[in-house]
């Protein structure tokens, strides 16, 4: 893993990052002011909601906390789930809105979604997920939106970031929630777009330079705080072929486990844990004003569990919030 994330590490170095800047310990102390109601909200917040496909149900939580706490959020960067919420929130819906959206769904209205197509360039089209999205959006462009708002999606074909800040607001949120294999990725001439995350899984550097004085960072893809860095060792006498075994699912067990799991969630999740070390690395890099670093403890495909996510992504912004507050 360490051999990983060093590679990682040089990716990430090519990444604009140099344009960062320190934190402000006195912007830091204004918003603790701002939150005890001691001051005006005199500078911008802007949030970077990341990557992370189910997990990404946190961002609900996190704009739930900050509407409660009265702070204002004047933009916002996501790339994949936190481009399809962030986008949501832009486009005027509440995080109660959100959230009803988010759990007032079961496995029909998932699988009515999927409009599963013979292997070409993903094993779903994602055209009813994007006019889903349009139907929830209300149909609107991004330079129509109330809060600024930016996309970032990734050309396969030459490993480019692109951010998509105009334009159709659904069609910026599906490309950005491209995830290789699983969905058909959108194109633009020669360009294949897919998740944004696979460069750039948590867009702080998108988000300041849209001119955020004060940058809020939500990583919903943080790993395990104690995990084991060190060699673990099998015998190749006990490796067999794994197969995936398709049943009904019991009582209270969650539907996507019938599987053991199959070739869609195996290409899904070997996505989103490279996503993963790379998001560590990046939050570290670029040093966002206020890091939110959420382990939902669900599977990246797990649609149907939002509300022990969002209960997270709540949970953490709060402690968060609590912990700026308390600073003089």
């Amino acid at each position: 893993m360490r051999y990983f994330i060093s590679y990682i590490l040089g990716i990430l170095l090519c990444i604009p990052v140099i344009s960062q800047q320190p934190n402000s310990t006195a912007l830091e102390i204004k918003f603790s002011q701002v939150l005890r109601g001691e001051a005006e909200q005199d500078f911008t917040i802007g949030l970077a909601l990341g990557a992370g496909a189910a997990k990404g149900f946190a961002h609900v939580g996190v704009l739930k906390a900050l509407e409660e706490a009265g702070v204002r959020i004047d933009m916002i960067a996501g790339s994949s789930m936190g481009a399809i919420i962030g986008g949501g929130y832009a486009s005027g819906l509440s995080p109660a809105e959100l959230e009803e959206i988010s759990l007032n769904s079961d496995w029909l209205d998932v699988l009515n979604l999927i409009d599963p197509i013979f292997p070409t360039r993903g094993f779903i089209d994602g055209q009813k997920i994007k006019e889903f999205l349009d139907e929830i959006y209300g149909g609107k462009n991004i330079e129509d939106l109330n809060i600024p708002f930016s996309a970032t999606t990734v050309d396969i074909l030459k490993s480019e970031l692109y951010v998509i800040n105009s334009g159709n607001l659904a069609n910026a949120a599906r490309a950005s929630g491209s995830i290789p294999i699983v969905f058909n990725p959108l194109s633009e001439g020669d360009k294949v777009l897919v998740d944004g995350g696979m460069i750039d899984p948590v867009p702080i550097d998108v988000v300041r330079s849209m001119g955020a004085d004060y940058i809020i960072a939500v990583n919903v893809l943080a790993l395990p705080e104690k995990r084991d860095d060190s060699f673990q060792y099998l015998s190749g006498n006990n490796l067999k072929i794994s197969r995936s075994r398709w049943r009904i699912p019991n009582e209270g067990e969650a539907w996507y486990t019938a599987g053991q799991p199959n070739l869609a969630e195996i290409a899904h999740e070997t996505v989103i844990l490279s996503m993963a070390l790379i998001a560590e690395t990046q939050v570290e890099l670029a040093k966002p004003d206020m890091t939110i670093n959420v382990n939902t403890g669900l599977s990246a495909w797990n649609f149907l569990d939002a509300e022990i996510a969002i209960d997270k992504g709540y949970e953490d912004m709060k402690k968060s919030l609590n912990i700026t507050r308390a600073k003089k």
